[in-house]
């Protein structure tokens, strides 16, 4: 008796908690990382203005990306990232993007773009203390060549070529 009632007032009290959806101020530092078969390694720093008394976790996520109107595939996010309680940092997120068909002919019109409208829809999975939540998300964002570093993808592009 004494747990469902413990358990009855834990949900009470998770529920009644406001949740103030953090600010995402900037993103930065965007890598193209190894190809790995139709798999390309990407990461991005995001700077996270958490304002809840509370820290949370960003479980999983997919999204469909589109760079310039090119759809570019399916985003996984497979690491958990744990957003710290009432701080503003910056946050690594690495991700793996299961490239669409055909695209990597496009790409090379992509490295050689000033500028990038980078769209993300999908959904991700969070959770508070335990409780899980999935969020929509359909963000759009304009970036400049200076923002993307295209580390090892034309390496990585090479060697997929010469192993066919």
């Amino acid at each position: 008796m004494r747990k469902i009632l413990f358990l009855c007032i834990l949900l009470i009290a998770v529920s009644s908690c406001e949740f103030i959806e953090p600010e995402v101020s900037g993103y930065s530092n965007f890598q193209f990382g190894k190809l790995e078969g139709r798999t390309l390694h990407v990461s991005f720093d995001a700077t996270v203005d958490n304002e809840n008394g509370y820290s949370f976790k960003i479980k999983k996520g997919k999204l469909n990306v589109s760079v310039n109107d090119l759809e570019l595939g399916v985003i996984d996010l497979d690491k958990k990232i744990k957003v710290k309680r009432k701080s503003k940092n910056v946050y690594t997120i690495p991700l793996q993007l299961s490239l669409s068909d055909g695209v990597l002919f496009r790409i090379p019109k992509l490295i050689n773009a000033t500028k990038f409208e980078l769209k993300l829809d999908g959904k991700v999975r969070g959770s508070v203390l335990g409780v899980g939540k999935n969020f929509d998300v359909h963000e759009t964002h304009s970036l400049s060549s200076g923002d993307i570093k295209f580390d090892g993808l034309l390496q990585g592009i090479m060697k997929g070529a010469s192993r066919d």
